[in-house]
């Protein structure tokens, strides 16, 4: 872990940082090499080096071996305290790979070909090599890697052709390094830019790789993946090409500075922990964004966000970066607001992509009511508070009001901003007082800095009511969410759409509620029933009383898309707070669906359903709505035509979740036999689905299971088949789990075992399940003081318990929350506590109806 105040001291003592890195990227469990290091000294207490790996092989400065020791990460220099100016370290090592997804992580494919690929944010380059691993010391990296000669090699800089002039190259290899092997071959790429260390990629392995033949402004682009998925991600590179360059187009434009690397490269990687990184100019991405067959519209949305949104970094986060972790916002938030407006512009499908930015939003929304929100700008005092803070504030809440302030600054005035910003600050750091010192300029009035204090340096949600109707006086009531914790009102505005008693829409207003709790107002209008936040224009929670609620689910279909998903929201809201039953929402709200003409309204409540059986319901009532939901999908099925191929592959998706009854399961397996079955061909992704719950559920001989599995498998024939065999092995094997969960040794990827985990707390094993609640939450610091943070985060989240003993869990937590000694444990046991608390509140229906 890094603390701010060191790195804020290395920063004033150190500058002008260079790496050389020489690397042998072996098959099989290690890899090696060595780093020269130039630096500027200027204070060389700040000396310290990042190093979260394993051995190393020897130190020398300024070409002398010196001594050196290793404590909690750090490298110090023993009798190097006059060191000054201009030094050259060189230091020696040999390191495991990673099966946690972070530092340089090793993938074996199912036809046994190995894959490697680095993600380094926030603190993990330290975790492949020694270095000054925070974000405002950039460098430039120069990298040779040796490696199989039946491997690519890929960097954030293309490769040097021709035969290499290496002086230093000749010392490695003295030192016992990059020898010359037949087999084995020795790649040198071109000096980046300068970078932040978590921006720097190696990526080696028999990537597959797909050539982009028509340039954008001669930037070259390729695309690559592994053997087994290349004839997936063949047939849909040339939208992805074609939307990558229509985005670099856009961003070039309305950034007002080209593209600043020299190549676009995008590696679709396997086990991925995360989405995807903004490496510059070799973007990692989680192959499960290679769709190996037909999917929803909505997927290929979100896939054109990730896109974008990692494009868009090439200048937020990779050309600009922020100095320190509490200015992450100017890296996500940017990112997440500019990619969905990007594909607005760009994307051609048949979508509203503000509605699934709506989707993003609601991301937001639900962080912001937990005890555990924070502002948009925090204060980040290391490393772990910084990988804390990749949550639905920086991302969605950030996005959300970045939005704001593009509408109230207008295209243009924010495209002459960006301009500005990046000319003035490309390839350094900046801090918030930067970013808004360029916004200052090109905005007008002073309410600019009241609008800054109030929505990004101050955290938590308002919620907004229409509390009262006369005539033509309307009183609105604001409050906040956490009043306790975050009680700021806001100036809110927004528009309102006026219906009258028929549904007719009267007017779309633009109003402004002040910061207090009541702010009434005079419309032209009596009497109309009000929709809050017309068009989703604020970031703010809004609530309906029952009349008005029943009045707008009545005429839904007179509103557009993105205004119906709004009501139906705060319609589940009142669920999430307890104020409705679970019930209430089913029946009010999902047999509208069979008359839903519209894919992401039927697509959101669906979700919202799946919530609500998982959550906020107790677990003896779960089957009654899995059994009513499943119904109500196989009716719209039967009623959907088969050309409307979007809802169709939607209800299938809910059909293999939901059908989990035995007459159900009996119904699917028909499908997942036969394609000439009522609902035609299953896909792989549902088929495994269907699989799991009939290995759960469904009272058919082990054998005849198997079978099915094996069928399955011959379909698929990716390495899913694996991760489907972990899980279903360990369905059977529940005694044997829990010793290897608490002495995992890493020799199983985090993916893999997260499927033994998924296997064991599974509401199959409910009774046996109790007996380790305790033991859970008495290992649990332990796990997190010697497992790696990404493992200690799956054991959490995968093992915490499943069954109704609510109150135990809370008073558990805030057991276990006394003697938490890690910032992520603490947060992720009291975000417990407040999920824990409001399921109490929701089950209140079931256990007292009255």
């Amino acid at each position: 872990m890094l603390t701010k105040q060191i790195a804020f001291k290395r920063s004033e003592s150190l500058s002008q940082v260079d790496y050389k890195i020489y690397i042998e990227l072996l098959k099989g469990k290690l890899y090696r090499g060595v780093i020269f290091i130039s630096v500027q000294i200027h204070k060389s207490d700040g000396l310290l080096l990042d190093w979260q790996g394993g051995k190393l092989d020897g130190i020398t400065v300024n070409g002398n071996p010196v001594e050196w020791k290793l404590e909690n990460g750090f490298i110090t220099l023993v009798d190097q305290e006059n060191l000054q100016g201009l030094t050259e370290i060189r230091i020696n090592f040999e390191n495991e790979y990673s099966t946690t997804g972070y530092g340089l992580h090793s993938f074996i494919d199912s036809d046994d070909q190995q894959y490697l690929y680095s993600q380094c944010e926030p603190y993990h380059f330290s975790k492949i090599f020694p270095c000054f691993d925070q974000p405002d010391l950039k460098g430039t990296l120069k990298l040779i890697a040796q490696a199989p000669k039946e491997w690519k090699i890929i960097s954030n800089e293309k490769k040097l052709e021709g035969n290499m002039q290496n002086v230093e190259l000749a010392q490695v290899q003295q030192l016992g390094y990059i020898q010359h092997k037949d087999d084995y071959q020795i790649q040198e790429f071109q000096t980046t830019k300068k970078l932040s260390t978590y921006l720097y990629a190696i990526v080696a392995g028999p990537y597959e790789e797909i050539k982009c033949e028509q340039l954008h402004n001669g930037i070259e682009m390729s695309l690559f993946c592994r053997v087994s998925l290349k004839q997936y991600l063949q047939g849909d590179s040339n939208d992805i090409f074609k939307l990558t360059k229509d985005g670099m187009q856009y961003y070039e434009q309305l950034f007002q500075f080209p593209y600043p690397f020299s190549k676009y490269d995008q590696i679709f990687c396997p086990e991925y922990a995360t989405g995807a990184m903004e490496n510059a100019g070799a973007v990692t991405i989680n192959d499960s964004q290679i769709f190996k067959e037909e999917v929803p519209i909505d997927q290929i949305a979100q896939r054109g966000n990730v896109l974008l949104h990692e494009l868009s970094h090439m200048w937020f986060g990779d050309l600009v970066t922020m100095k320190w972790w509490d200015d992450l916002w100017l890296n996500e938030s940017f990112a997440e607001f500019i990619s969905h407006l990007c594909q607005s512009k760009v994307h051609n499908i048949p979508i509203d992509h503000w509605v699934e930015f709506l989707k993003s939003k609601i991301w937001g929304y639900i962080t912001d009511q937990r005890n555990t929100t924070h502002p948009i700008f925090c204060d980040v005092q290391n490393t772990d508070q910084a990988d804390n803070i990749f949550d639905g504030i920086t991302y969605a809440k950030g996005a959300a009001l970045l939005k704001q302030l593009f509408t109230m600054m207008g295209e243009q005035k924010f495209s002459q901003a960006m301009g500005q910003y990046f000319n003035k600050y490309q390839y350094s750091n900046t801090t918030l007082a930067d970013f808004f010192g360029v916004l200052k300029e090109q905005f007008e009035g002073d309410y600019l800095l009241q609008w800054q204090q109030d929505w990004i340096m101050k955290a938590g949600l308002n919620l907004v009511e229409l509390v009262s109707v006369n005539q033509n006086i309307y009183t609105f009531k604001q409050i906040a969410t956490l009043k306790d914790l975050h009680p700021t009102l806001r100036n809110q505005m927004f528009k309102v759409g006026l219906y009258d008693q028929d549904g007719k829409e009267l007017e779309i207003k633009l109003i402004q509620l002040n910061p207090v709790e009541e702010t009434i107002l005079e419309f032209e209008h009596q009497n109309a029933f009000v929709l809050l936040n017309f068009d989703d224009g604020s970031f703010v929670k809004t609530s309906y009383s029952q009349q008005q609620a029943n009045f707008f689910l009545k005429n839904l279909s007179n509103l557009t898309t993105i205004n119906r998903v709004l009501v139906l929201r705060s319609i589940w809201d009142q669920v999430r707070d307890g104020l409705t039953s679970f019930t209430t929402f089913i029946n009010g709200v999902l047999k509208s669906l069979l008359n839903e003409t519209d894919d992401a309204v039927l697509q959101m409540v669906l979700e919202w359903c799946t919530g609500g059986v998982s959550f906020y319901c107790p677990i003896k009532h779960r089957q009654t709505f899995e059994n009513e939901l499943a119904d109500v999908i196989i009716e719209l099925l039967r009623k959907c035509p088969k050309e409307n191929k979007n809802k169709r592959l939607i209800l299938l998706d809910y059909l293999a979740l939901w059908g989990t009854s035995q007459q159900n399961l009996e119904f699917l397996l028909q499908h997942i036999n036969s394609d000439e079955a009522e609902f035609g061909f299953i896909g792989l992704s549902n088929g495994w689905r269907i699989i799991r719950n009939i290995f759960a559920n469904l009272n058919i001989p082990k054998e005849q299971k198997w079978q099915l599995f094996e069928k399955w498998a011959q379909r698929d024939g990716t390495d899913e088949v694996r991760l489907q065999k972990r899980f279903l092995e360990s369905l059977f094997n529940f005694d044997k789990l829990w010793e290897y969960f608490i002495n995992y040794n890493k020799e199983e990827s985090i993916p893999m075992v997260k499927e033994a985990m998924a296997a064991f707390n599974h509401q199959i094993h409910l009774e046996q399940l109790f007996n380790y609640e305790q033991k859970y939450f008495e290992i649990l610091p332990t796990i997190f003081s010697t497992k790696s943070s990404e493992y200690a985060k799956e054991f959490y989240h995968s093992l915490y318990p499943i069954n109704d003993n609510i109150n135990s869990y809370i008073e558990l937590c805030e057991k276990t929350l006394l003697n938490s000694q890690n910032d992520i444990l603490t947060k992720f046991l009291k975000e417990s506590i407040d999920a824990d608390q409001r399921r109490l509140k929701t089950y209140k229906f079931f256990l007292d109806p009255k």
